[in-house]
């Protein structure tokens, strides 16, 4: 063998072990920002109105506490660094809608005194315990709490045993452990897009890398890349995933609406965030001028509410134009709470505020 090709041989094989070692390496840790503080005034108008007894009340809804409701106000205490209402309302969640597989019961009451369990709707809603778990995750980090990450922990392996699914060649989550997969072997399986909540699957695949957390995470961008609807092309509020592709639900509403207004924020608060996924949330505000956007509109004949967005839509559209445009403006530009604003716009509100104070870091 001649001196030159005993040379190109050794190169080669310098190069497939060098690719040998590169292959084996994990992928790189996403760097996370560190959680972002909330403005005192607002978590005290939040607390004031919607907290009571370790429950978070959703006015806008005869009065229920959900699983949702009850994330949301365990992520907004962290930030404003209030541990004992924190501890108040993950107590009352553990006391009340803890069911016996780790997730949590997405519905409660309000029922009287003495008449019994007062939980309307044991299913699960797996948004709220994915909330709950990323709210658990910062206070450990916040506090220095180990306790927290082992509950954590819990909820995680939870939702990766019951509500992380392989299905149609997608990996996806399920809203609840009943009522939304497919009933047979093929059949149409129904997912709700905002409850991929990407900053909190961020969160758990670092923490807990051995899970699925960084794949459905990927899943829902891909899924979002492709579900667009209406001569708008959004996202609708739910989904039904078949053999034959995607399509608004059938059980529901086709809409863009209360559900689907999360997407863009979630999207933004990602520190994968992908400008042409936000692009046509974006294009559709737009269209509309100085004039707000309705609440909600039809996917399918293009009807559109006949009252305007909220103050927290508001919000959420302020915090996607920021990602998209990498002018991050300060919090306090953002809208302020009307009077008539109920604790889901306040929700949104005040996670937007948390999303802006992360992207300017």
């Amino acid at each position: 063998m001649s001196e030159t090709r005993m040379i190109w041989r050794r190169a080669v094989m310098v190069l497939l072990a060098l690719c040998t070692l590169s292959c084996m390496r994990p992928a790189p840790e996403l760097q996370l920002p560190r959680a972002g503080h909330l403005d005192p005034a607002l978590w005290e108008g939040f607390r004031t109105r919607f907290i009571s007894d370790g429950r978070v009340i959703d006015v806008d809804n005869g009065g229920i506490t959900h699983s949702e409701g009850q994330g949301y106000g365990m992520l907004l205490a962290v930030a404003a660094d209030d541990r004992h209402t924190f501890d108040g309302l993950f107590a009352w969640t553990k006391r009340t809608l803890a069911r016996p597989d780790g997730l949590f019961a997405w519905r409660f009451g309000p029922c009287q005194q003495g008449a019994g369990d007062c939980v309307t709707d044991s299913n699960n809603a797996s948004d709220g315990d994915l909330l709950i778990a990323w709210a658990l995750l910062r206070a450990a980090d916040r506090w220095g709490a180990e306790p927290y990450r082992q509950e954590a922990a819990g909820i995680a392996q939870a939702l990766a045993a019951h509500q992380v699914v392989r299905r149609h060649g997608r990996l996806v989550l399920l809203p609840g452990v009943h009522g939304f997969d497919a009933t047979e072997p093929g059949g149409v399986v129904t997912v709700n897009p905002s409850y991929w909540v990407f900053p909190a699957l961020e969160q758990l695949a670092v923490a807990f890398a051995e899970g699925p957390w960084r794949q459905l995470a990927e899943s829902g961008r891909n899924l979002l890349g492709e579900a667009r609807f209406g001569a708008a092309k959004l996202a609708p509020d739910w989904l039904d995933i078949s053999a034959g592709g995607l399509a608004p639900s059938a059980r529901f509403e086709p809409r863009y609406g209360y559900n689907a207004v999360r997407v863009p924020l979630h999207l933004a608060w990602s520190v994968h965030s992908d400008p042409s996924l936000l692009a046509p949330y974006l294009r559709w505000w737009a269209e509309f001028g100085e004039r707000p956007p309705p609440a909600w509109v039809d996917l399918v004949d293009g009807r559109v509410a006949e009252y305007a967005w909220s103050t927290g839509m508001a919000a959420v559209s302020q915090v996607a134009r920021a990602r998209v445009t990498h002018n991050v403006p300060p919090a306090a530009t953002l809208p302020v709470p009307a009077a008539d604003d109920g604790y889901y716009a306040w929700s949104l509100l005040l996670l937007s505020h948390l999303a802006l104070a992360e992207m300017r870091q």
